[in-house]
């Protein structure tokens, strides 16, 4: 019996043993996972100190133009969102700050703590860690909801930012838990670091928003070779004297154009979706006299009436324009400012056939019959008038899997032939309304995929 009892208390430990070994293997494997996060922590680290170069450059163009930002809505908008998430980039390098004080005190790192969680948990439980950290997050999440103008980013998902997360498997966990709680320092570690990121992130692609409302783009300079690259824009050559040099104002905040005319003309502007061939109205509800007050030029020239205190252009081709507005109140012609725009041509309209119940594969002939045309529309801009005509296209017929009659309409009415044809259907034949060819105001000529029912009665 003793010899017995002491093989079970030998084979519990061998199995004890055992257990441990394929501990120590799950923990090996997880440990190369984690070491790899000290180089994506590294990496978050690097974007960041980009990002926040990027940051400082723009938030010194906007002090030389904040006169001229604070006259637009949009851009005021955005600029009160940057300086809320620039405060939020404050909180949390503060709290990464505190985990890394701590670790000093502690007398350890990053890199002795990357698999410890005791320790970094500790930390982040305090009223400097996570606690502030959600608060601020949370109320960052707020106050861009609230605001009148706002960028669609992915701040919210991407964190995320939300009281509850659920997992992949369908665990339902705490925000703080999700994040930072029962997990190694390099997990955590890495969390704060990629939320630093995204901040950073945020509070530049608003400033760049709130510049592009009065005309710059985000672009690459080099000292060593004057030509300004503009993001998704051609290489543009510069002279000496128009870069802007070290200290240098980009304006100057005692210029004219920050009165009641640059105002009006600012928040009277519409220069966003226009297309070739359209009347579009640009200048709506304009309060100064034109010739009198103020003028402009299109550069090409361009076709512009006036309807009231509304101003319309027609562009004729497709394209890069400027615009030059100009005050005349003191007898002479002074620019205001100039802007470009882009003219678009105009998309493929969409064609079917007019009437009810026409919206689906199967269709009856007495439906066919009564709908009496082709339509087409553009769904732009709220148009309510289709900018063209329909010229021709192509009716087929048929039977049994074959074509058994075709016959060509010219214009968008049925013509007799086709109606010919149509009132010859039978249950199961196939109708086609194909090549189907307009011509648009722009002075294109496009063709619409096929439009094909099958005759049920």
């Amino acid at each position: 019996m003793a010899e017995g009892h002491v093989d079970v208390k030998r084979y519990q430990i061998i199995s004890l043993l055992y257990i441990v070994f394929i501990c120590f293997s799950v923990i090996n494997i997880k440990l190369s996972v984690l070491d790899s996060n000290i180089f994506t922590i590294k990496s978050f680290q690097s974007l960041i100190v980009e990002e926040v170069k990027k940051v400082e450059i723009s938030n010194n163009i906007i002090q030389d133009n904040i006169d001229l930002l604070s006259r637009s809505e949009k851009a005021n908008s955005y600029l009160k969102i940057r300086t809320r998430l620039a405060k939020s980039y404050v909180v949390i390098s503060g709290v990464i700050n505190y985990v890394d004080s701590e670790f000093a005190a502690k007398k350890t790192t990053l890199l002795k703590q990357f698999n410890g969680r005791n320790l970094i948990e500790e930390i982040l439980k305090s009223d400097r860690g996570v606690k502030q950290l959600s608060v601020d997050l949370f109320d960052l999440s707020d106050f861009i909801k609230k605001a009148p103008f706002k960028l669609q980013t992915s701040l919210d998902s991407l964190i995320p930012i939300q009281k509850q997360v659920t997992t992949i498997k369908g665990k339902v966990d705490e925000w703080d838990y999700y994040m930072f709680m029962h997990k190694p320092s390099a997990i955590s570690y890495m969390q704060l670091q990629r939320i630093k990121l995204l901040v950073a992130k945020a509070q530049l692609l608003y400033q760049e928003a709130a510049l592009a409302e009065i005309g710059y783009q985000p672009t690459y300079f080099s000292k060593f070779n004057p030509k300004l690259y503009v993001l998704k824009s051609t290489v543009k050559e510069y002279k000496p004297e128009e870069i802007i040099q070290p200290d240098q104002k980009v304006i100057k905040k005692t210029d004219e154009v920050f009165d009641d005319l640059f105002r009006n003309v600012i928040n009277s502007l519409h220069t966003e979706n226009i297309f070739t061939g359209l009347t579009t109205s640009f200048i709506s509800d304009f309060k100064f006299d034109f010739d009198k007050d103020f003028t402009f030029e299109v550069i090409p020239k361009t076709k512009i009436t006036q309807v009231g205190k509304d101003f319309k252009i027609t562009f004729s081709k497709n394209g890069e324009y400027l615009l030059k507005f100009y005050d005349l109140r003191k007898q002479e012609k002074k620019l205001l400012f100039d802007k470009k725009i882009m003219v678009n041509p105009l998309p493929d309209p969409l064609v079917r056939v007019k009437g009810d119940n026409l919206n689906t594969y199967n269709i009856s002939v007495k439906d066919l019959l009564a709908a009496e045309r082709l339509e087409a529309n553009l769904e732009i801009n709220n148009l309510k008038y289709f900018p063209g005509r329909i010229n021709s296209y192509k009716v087929v017929k048929i039977h049994n899997g074959k074509e058994e009659e075709s016959v060509s309409n010219y214009g968008e009415l049925f013509q007799s032939t086709t109606q010919k044809i149509l009132g010859s259907l039978k249950k199961n034949d196939l109708v086609i309304f194909d090549n189907i060819n307009m011509s648009l105001v722009d002075g294109s000529t496009r063709t619409s995929p096929p439009i094909i029912y099958k005759i049920i009665d």
